[in-house]
């Protein structure tokens, strides 16, 4: 199959964590049309282990949903940051916790219809603890749970974000 060969941006959205592109495109069955993209430098989701049987999640408001959802903590990749470098820094700073033996668990596209947006998923084991170090929009609440209770919550569809679900499914699957 072909893909879209690209033409111009006809106008272009900078906000804080990407860009929305109107971009002027040949479509891959050859009409000239207009197909709206939002540029993403990725996210690193982690699955935080604490003494070989709990999990570390956050409680987090998100204001697109206006939901308080539990999470596994993730962020933004900095322009030209390494994923894996990523989810260490985020790890730290979101929940004061530090990993070891960090295992890729792979990677996917959350909605590859629009956006250029790469989830990165890891696990590692925590060792120690040191204060969190918050963005200035972060209210977050720390919770561990058990194997278990992670995936009662999976089963009975209590964890309702995509990257959570699917980086403690990747998990659970490599574990």
């Amino acid at each position: 199959m072909k893909k879209a060969k690209f033409i111009k941006t006809n106008k272009k959205i900078s906000a804080k964590v990407f860009n929305l592109k109107f971009d002027e495109v040949i479509w891959v069955n050859g009409n000239k049309l207009v197909r709206d993209k939002i540029e993403h430098n990725g996210v690193a989701s982690i699955v935080p282990i604490l003494h070989k049987k709990f999990v570390i999640l956050l409680k987090q408001y998100r204001y697109g949903v206006d939901k308080v959802l539990l999470e596994v903590p993730a962020g933004t990749i900095d322009k030209g940051e390494n994923p894996l470098k990523c989810a260490k820094r985020e790890l730290i700073e979101e929940t004061g916790y530090h990993g070891k033996n960090w295992k890729s668990l792979g990677s996917f596209f959350p909605s590859p219809a629009y956006n250029s947006c790469v989830i990165y998923c890891y696990s590692t084991k925590i060792y120690k603890k040191t204060a969190t170090s918050l963005d200035p929009d972060e209210v977050l609440e720390t919770k561990i749970l058990s194997f278990k209770e992670v995936e009662k919550l999976m089963k009975n569809g209590k964890i309702q974000d995509m990257k959570t679900f699917i980086s403690l499914q990747k998990f659970i699957k490599n574990y």
